[in-house]
């Protein structure tokens, strides 16, 4: 639709498309062969289904993509996230949108890293930078011995980092007023008018 409408197709322009509205009504013949999501929980404002999924990359809470470990084989180790999504756009018995709200979840994620390198041109550039900032350097030793190296790539030896990064996720579907989020965004007033 985003396509269409730069393009200046005036056909994306009649109608407005979102995820939630449920579109054009199919007729009664084409309903028994079309599957349909229909909510038949308790009556709700905003009715929402739940759908899960194993993700393989993320991004994360400041935006960063990261890998989401996954080893489905034979079972090893499978993360399984819950994700809640509005069946709908308007709220019933209330005015309002429905809109999902998110909710933390935490996920093993990896990354690799490149330890610093034993390079001689490496090692005589941060000596020059610390003479240049006027730092001594620090006296070599001679009993360093090389990092372990997960694996080897074109980049060098790199490692393999295991931790826990946060994620927000599609957690439940709100009914929203209209008149929420004006209380938080400062309009701009035209004076020159």
């Amino acid at each position: 639709m985003l396509y269409r409408a730069i393009n200046g197709d005036s056909e994306s322009s009649a109608g407005v498309e979102r995820r939630e509205d449920p579109g054009p009504q199919p007729h009664a013949g084409a309903a028994a062969h079309a599957p349909h999501h229909r909510y038949e929980g308790p009556p709700t404002p905003c009715p929402a289904r739940v759908e899960y999924a194993t993700p393989v990359f993320a991004r994360n809470y400041q935006g960063v993509w990261r890998y989401v470990v996954q080893i489905p084989y034979e079972g090893y180790f499978t993360q399984t996230v819950e994700v809640t999504r509005c069946m709908q756009s308007r709220c019933h018995y209330l005015d309002g949108g429905c809109l999902s709200s998110p909710r933390w979840v935490s996920l093993l994620v990896a990354e690799l890293h490149y330890p610093p390198t034993q390079n001689k041109h490496v090692q005589d550039y941060e000596q020059y930078l610390q003479n240049r900032a006027g730092q001594q350097p620090e006296p070599e030793t001679s009993t360093d011995k090389p990092p372990h190296c997960d694996g080897h790539d074109e980049m060098g030896c790199y490692q393999v980092r295991l931790y826990y990064d946060w994620f927000l996720v599609p957690g439940s579907c709100k009914c929203w007023r209209p008149d929420y989020f004006a209380r938080y965004v400062r309009r701009r007033q035209n004076n020159e008018l």
